[in-house]
């Protein structure tokens, strides 16, 4: 390993939450989402570079909310059409070889653990690419498109909620490159996970504290289970 990278995606227009601004300018005990994940990597204390990906119309909202924040070697740089391109765009912004390591993390996620980063780092080294899971502890059946009932229950012990931080290794990424991208943005990988396809991914395990913020009682949730950790 040479180096390490956070790209921090930051591109929401805030539709989903129904909010006058974008979710991760949303305040969580005090400080904006997007605060909240820059400051948890910077304390990992072992990153090269953070990337923060913005949506376009927020540039400079994000300049401003990061102003104080932001080292030398971080950047912000402007987003694509989905959250796929929005990742190669971060991805692209850097000079990197194939001991590098990326953490791609989404920034309305605001509760991840350093201990989890640490872990991560070494699933990749191991697999080409890492990701945060939580296990799933409801009954889950399979349901297909356009039908309303099920014949097909799963075994909750083998399924996991994917979540982020997720990292992938500078090697595996140029392999990766080379997989055509369907020309369909609904056909786009949806994280890191969808993107490996059939490749072996490392799982670190999380807890319920992961929490994803995507409307506004997850806020409250947020607020109830986070830890300074």
């Amino acid at each position: 390993m040479n180096n390490l990278y956070a790209i921090l995606l930051a591109g929401g227009t805030g539709s989903r939450m129904g909010q006058q601004v974008p979710k991760q300018f949303l305040h969580l005990r005090g400080e904006s989402l997007l605060r909240h994940s820059v400051k948890r990597f910077q304390r990992f204390g072992l990153l090269k570079s953070i990337v923060v990906v913005s949506h376009p119309d927020w540039i400079l909202e994000t300049e401003k909310e990061l102003a104080d924040l932001l080292e030398p070697n971080d950047r912000i740089v402007e987003g694509g059409e989905t959250r796929h391109l929005s990742t190669l765009k971060g991805i692209g912004s850097v000079s990197y070889d194939d001991k590098d390591i990326f953490f791609i993390h989404d920034v309305a996620r605001p509760n991840f653990k350093q201990n989890e980063l640490y872990q991560l780092v070494e699933q990749t080294k191991i697999f080409g690419a890492a990701t945060i899971v939580s296990p799933v502890t409801e009954s889950l059946v399979r349901v297909k498109q356009h039908q309303n009932y099920t014949k097909e229950p799963l075994r909750r012990e083998e399924v996991y909620a994917v979540k982020t931080p997720q990292s992938v290794a500078g090697f595996m990424l140029n392999e990766l490159l080379l997989d055509p991208l369907p020309e369909s943005f609904l056909l786009h990988p949806t994280d890191l996970c969808t993107w490996m396809g059939e490749r072996r991914v490392g799982v670190v395990e999380t807890d319920f504290q992961n929490i994803k913020v995507t409307s506004p009682g997850d806020l409250v949730l947020a607020d109830s289970v986070y830890t300074t950790d």
